[in-house]
């Protein structure tokens, strides 16, 4: 009686595990992005000219995790913290590096704060796109952004020229600029 109901017991077990295997919707395994590697609470270096930012000084990011995938896919960062040097810092959640290290974006609670030359800027937006090869940040979303003067200008759309110091807005919802 015993034999029969472990034998009981084992064929009900393999019967969960094989039901419990596979969820309906599951993309098969070849199907599968599997990332050549992850790494946990780590580094990731643009570097200044060769990687194409605008600057010979590199921006070090540091992930929570950093996910790279094959040749010609992207890099993705989680909880990102970034610096370059004193011209550059922030954070955001989410970092997609594009596979030539030329273009960025940084999505989930964006933090940049610049410095040129003594005027400092802080941007905050939902989202913005980094162009390493011409220097430039553009957001198409909402973005509130803070002079060193305690100026504040929250707008629809703004683009940066990081190495002219030049700020442009599509539409200003509060705020003004002094001429």
């Amino acid at each position: 009686m015993a034999c029969l109901l472990l034998v009981g017991l084992s064929v009900l077990c393999m019967t969960l595990c094989i039901s419990c295997s596979r969820v309906q919707g599951d993309v098969p395994f070849e199907e599968q992005e599997i990332p050549d590697m992850q790494l946990v609470n780590a580094d990731y270096t643009l570097g200044g000219n060769s990687a194409g930012t605008g600057s010979s000084e590199p921006v070090v990011m540091h992930a929570s995790l950093i996910t790279i995938y094959g040749k010609g896919k992207d890099t993705i960062l989680e909880n990102v913290s970034f610096r370059q040097k004193t011209k550059m810092s922030g954070s955001c959640v989410r970092a997609t590096v594009s596979s030539d290290y030329k273009k960025a974006v940084l999505s989930g609670d964006v933090f940049v704060d610049l410095n040129n030359d003594g005027t400092q800027v802080t941007i905050e937006t939902q989202r913005v796109e980094w162009d390493g090869k011409e220097n430039t940040l553009l957001c198409e979303g909402e973005v509130k952004v803070t002079y060193g003067d305690g100026t504040v200008i929250r707008a629809e759309g703004f683009s940066a020229t990081m190495d002219e110091d030049r700020y442009e807005f599509s539409r200003i919802l509060e705020g003004k600029i002094d001429e």
